[in-house]
């Protein structure tokens, strides 16, 4: 389980000497990192230049594939963290490039990022794009896909949307729990896992956190979180979670998805979804994350793999519920 690791002061000291104001370079949310479970030899791996000076870090966590592999990866990238849509700490490309040199040779690492553009990045169309007016975007599905989407919208208009907070995502848990149970995907422990994570985004200052409750009749039947932050000009909206009453609210993951993308408050921001899956593989249950990113729209994400052979096979890598 989670090891809770108390970091030392040197390196609080380096978190904050490359602080670059930047979400996830947060003090409060690396920490937190670091309570995750199923983690081992969790540690924070600084680069440093000749003058001994830290010139980057990853939150670096290990823990065994499905095939019994040992990964190392930036723990937001790790299954059963909460992070949805990871952005690299300050000078974690400086980490990457001195992985030999920094990394036991025992593991092999892997991650995922929205926005690296370094050269020891893959990149893969993911379920992102710029947010933009709902008559821009219904053009860019397929006559099918349009006429059902529509469709979808026009029955939504039942619901009232009102803004929430982290106290319904808690609540709405209920909803989700024996879905995530039934997959195996999630433990027990993962809302609070969940709920803590953002309750460190909002005390970090550095994003906001839109939480939309869907109601009918006065009830709440559904609830879409997202995080809206900064990353070097690009607003980012990362979309963490929508859970709702399947029974009353079937479609609302879909219906609360085409909302975000198509706000008018965030026209040309990057709508980040999650990712739906990598070398040709889609996870199970994220299928219709590429049905709403059709390709003309969609945007790429960096894929690091240091070991080629894991691309011809990586279903070892993660389980079908990564991410």
């Amino acid at each position: 389980m989670g090891l809770n690791l108390c970091l030392t002061n040197e390196e609080l000291a380096v978190i904050d000497a490359l602080d670059d104001g930047t979400l996830y370079a947060a003090s409060n949310l690396v920490k937190e990192l670091f309570s995750y479970p199923y983690l081992s030899d969790s540690r924070l791996l600084v680069s440093r230049n000749a003058q001994g000076q830290p010139t980057g870090y990853i939150p670096l966590g290990l823990y065994a594939s499905n095939e019994g592999q040992l990964i190392a990866s930036y723990i937001p990238a790790i299954p059963a963290s909460p992070p949805i849509s990871p952005t690299y700490t300050p000078g974690a490309e400086n980490v990457i490039a001195n992985l030999d040199q920094l990394l036991d040779e025992t593991a092999t690492y892997f991650d995922v990022d929205v926005v690296a553009q370094h050269d020891f990045s893959y990149f893969e169309e993911t379920a992102s794009a710029y947010c933009m007016p709902l008559d821009k975007y219904l053009p860019y599905l397929s006559t099918s896909r349009r006429k059902d989407f529509k469709r979808k919208l026009k029955n939504a208009n039942k619901y009232q949307i009102e803004a929430g907070d982290l106290n319904d995502v808690l609540n709405a848990w209920s909803w989700m729990k024996q879905v995530w149970e039934k997959r195996g995907a999630y433990d027990s422990d993962h809302v609070r896992r969940v709920v803590r994570w953002l309750s460190e985004i909002q005390a970090s200052g550095r994003a906001i956190m839109k939480v939309d409750k869907y109601m009918l009749n006065g009830k709440t039947v559904g609830v879409n979180c997202c995080v809206i932050h900064h990353y070097y000009g690009i607003t980012h909206i990362d979309d963490y979670l929508t859970w709702y009453d399947a029974s009353i609210a079937s479609g609302l993951g879909i219906v609360s998805a085409i909302n975000n993308l198509t706000d008018p408050n965030y026209y040309g921001a990057r709508y980040n979804l999650g990712l739906p899956g990598f070398y040709g593989k889609t996870f199970g249950g994220h299928e219709y994350k590429w049905d709403i990113f059709p390709e003309n729209i969609r945007l790429s994400q960096s894929i690091v793999n240091l070991d080629p052979e894991l691309s011809a096979e990586s279903d070892i890598i993660f389980a079908d519920e990564f991410l």
